[in-house]
């Protein structure tokens, strides 16, 4: 696969929140394919990396697709890199996880990166969201 453009790029962002919101497996998986057929790679920043990105988008579509809704408040696009800001929206409720996620195309080939903000509930059971740090760096220095 040659370079992806910057079209590309575009179509990809959106449409996979699109897709997301519109509960469509098959869709967000197509726009994934087709701008990784060679390699997919994403990792959750604090977390221990996971061999299969492809493993990890099923998981995340499987498991957390019907608690959320995705709100994008701004996307960056520099080059092959972007860099957006969700608002993943807890449905049923007023809590939000707010993410920070880099994407860096190659030539078939694309490696996410997910910084997830904890909502702001305390007593909401995180546990069952992979991505969050299952320790704080010590803020002490």
């Amino acid at each position: 696969m040659s370079q992806i453009t910057p079209l590309q790029i575009e179509r990809f962002m959106s449409g996979q929140v699109r897709c997301w919101n519109d509960h469509d497996k098959a869709g967000l998986l197509a726009l994934y394919r087709e701008v990784a057929p060679a390699l997919l790679n994403i990792e959750y920043v604090g977390r221990a990396q996971q061999a299969d990105g492809w493993l990890v988008i099923e998981e995340m579509y499987d498991k957390h697709n019907h608690q959320f809704r995705l709100e994008v408040v701004s996307t960056i696009i520099n080059g092959t890199e972007v860099a957006v800001h969700h608002r993943n929206c807890i449905v049923g409720t007023d809590q939000v996880i707010e993410s920070i996620e880099t994407y860096r195309f190659g030539p078939g080939s694309l490696h996410v990166r997910y910084f997830l903000q904890p909502p702001t509930d305390t007593a909401m059971n995180l546990e069952q969201f992979r991505g969050f740090a299952t320790s704080q760096p010590d803020q002490t220095t």
